[in-house]
């Protein structure tokens, strides 16, 4: 259900809401509303929602300054939350979701939204690239590429919508029931694989369609981030491992750990000759060494959700998240 955006005769300009949640975001906020109050689509045509989840840095005392509206979320912690809480404001016939550290480009809005002058199409997602990698960690993130939006891994099952760059209609958001509330993790993606489950149409990848993310540069951020990603996996897989199609059943996801396992000793290994070849190299950065180890380090924290997933989940029979929300 997922395809390059056909060529849409321009202007198309239906009007937008922009819904951005935000926790302790006062770094990149301001970057990030800069950026899209300076896009090329009419001003009057879309209106920008900033949701706040119990920030304790400042940032609603930031984001007051700019010609947004904003809104609060404080009962539930988590973004698909305070996500939930910005559409219920919004006004849009199409809802743009994007992060508080993603920098948009110039005409980003008016090329995500271009694909949905088609009615077949439900949904839209862009390229997110890395915002100016100037440490070991932001340009290993950026050579990696971790971000792979609108991603159809079977011809057979609905493509995965990342939140950081996504449209959605927004009649079809509201008919599919909205994100889960109770998932920290992977909401986005259960909601793109129900909106296209339940009206039979589908999303493009746009790739002109840029946002840049501020990527934490800390080696600590980087096990989180793949450790959540992980997780995420285990928990669509007790959702979705019945469906007809769905590429992550339980019996392949072992088999990708173990492929995981495998990969952890072929980063050692490959540390370890880059240690000792390092005499008979005529010109290394540091980089040379760091990425075998950050490359260990994102495969032993995705392994390591992956097996807290199948625990919480109690090896893909436990919907846990219908009983209340866990933050982890």
């Amino acid at each position: 259900m997922t395809a390059t955006a056909p060529n849409i005769p321009l202007p198309y300009f239906p009007f937008v809401s922009i819904v951005i949640p935000v926790y302790n975001g006062r770094k990149t906020i301001q970057t990030c509303l800069e950026a899209i109050l300076q896009q090329e689509y009419p001003r009057e045509q879309y209106e920008v929602i900033v949701v706040d989840n119990n920030s304790s840095d400042g940032t609603p005392d930031l984001v007051q300054k700019y010609p947004v509206k904003l809104v609060y979320e404080k009962e539930i912690q988590g973004p698909h939350a305070a996500t939930n809480t910005g559409v219920k404001e919004a006004k849009g016939e199409i809802l743009v979701f994007t992060d508080s550290d993603c920098v948009p480009e110039p005409d980003w809005l008016r090329k995500l939204i271009a694909p949905l002058a088609d009615s077949s199409v439900v949904g839209t997602g862009g390229r997110i690239e890395a915002y100016r990698p100037s440490t070991p960690v932001e340009r290993f993130l950026d050579q990696m590429k971790p971000f792979k939006n609108a991603y159809q891994a079977s011809p057979n099952f609905p493509a995965a919508l990342i939140t950081g760059n996504c449209a959605i209609r927004r009649e079809d958001f509201m008919a599919a029931g909205m994100f889960n509330p109770n998932m920290y993790t992977g909401a986005e993606v259960d909601l793109s694989y129900r909106v296209q489950l339940q009206t039979g149409k589908r999303v493009v990848y746009v790739p002109e369609a840029v946002v840049y993310h501020i990527f934490s540069p800390t080696v600590k951020r980087l096990g989180r981030h793949f450790y959540i990603y992980g997780y995420s996996e285990i928990l669509l897989g007790t959702i979705y491992k019945n469906v007809p199609g769905y590429p992550w059943t339980p019996t392949e996801q072992f088999k990708i750990m173990l492929r995981q396992v495998k990969a952890l000793f072929t980063y050692l290994a490959s540390f370890s000759f880059r240690v000792i070849s390092y005499p008979f190299r005529r010109k290394v950065d540091q980089d040379y060494f760091l990425t075998p180890l950050f490359w260990f380090w994102v495969e032993l924290n995705n392994l390591r959700g992956k097996i807290e997933g199948l625990w919480v989940t109690r090896f893909y029979r436990r919907k846990f998240w219908e009983k209340g929300v866990r933050v982890i």
